[in-house]
């Protein structure tokens, strides 16, 4: 081998070891950054996720307790559904059915109205519900729509949670004392 070859072979050798080299920290800084930026992403899409997630749930949970337009009376109540145990609680410290019936005086829609005023002031949405009978005669109780357990009729002059059911008795469907005179539900309106 002449001397040009050997320098060509040391050149090339040199060559070889600086583009090995070279390449290799090119493969590091490219790998490197590949690894940072998943890692840094990675860490930032979970924070991101995070702190989303629990700015949307209190913002959520804040807007569900605020009273909707719907729910606001004319008195200024901001109303809301009762849990079935909510209302359990209401109508046992409610004094209304401690009031006595007397005709022309204190009828079944002064006892309504009293109840239905009662869960207003509580806070508590609550319906007058009127039943039509034959005849032209009419009761009125009230419901509550329930969280948990749906519509909840109740009458309010005991108390007692009942059925209404169109074409029946509503002193037979209920198991009380029958009435005086024809009370088979016609229809019943519910006004909340």
């Amino acid at each position: 081998m002449d001397y040009s070859q050997k320098i060509a072979t040391v050149l090339g050798i040199f060559l070889a070891i600086v583009m090995l080299c070279g390449g290799s920290g090119f493969l590091s800084y490219t790998y490197g950054y590949q690894i940072g930026h998943e890692t840094s992403y990675n860490q930032g899409y979970n924070q991101g996720k995070n702190e989303g997630y629990q700015a949307g749930y209190k913002s959520g949970y804040e807007a569900g307790y605020k009273p909707s337009p719907e729910q606001e009376t004319s008195s200024g109540y901001a109303l809301r559904n009762p849990t079935y145990q909510e209302m359990k609680a209401f109508l046992a410290q409610d004094t209304t059915n401690s009031k006595t019936y007397t005709e022309d005086e204190y009828v079944c829609v002064d006892f309504a109205a009293a109840v239905n005023n009662n869960a207003e002031a509580a806070g508590i949405r609550c319906a007058i519900v009127n039943i039509f009978h034959p005849e032209g005669y009419g009761h009125t109780i009230v419901a509550f729509e329930t969280t948990d357990r749906g519509l909840i009729f109740i009458e309010p002059q005991f108390d007692h949670e009942v059925k209404l059911i169109v074409g029946k008795s509503y002193s037979q469907t209920n198991n009380f004392t029958p009435a005086p005179r024809d009370d088979t539900i016609k229809r019943f309106v519910i006004i909340w």
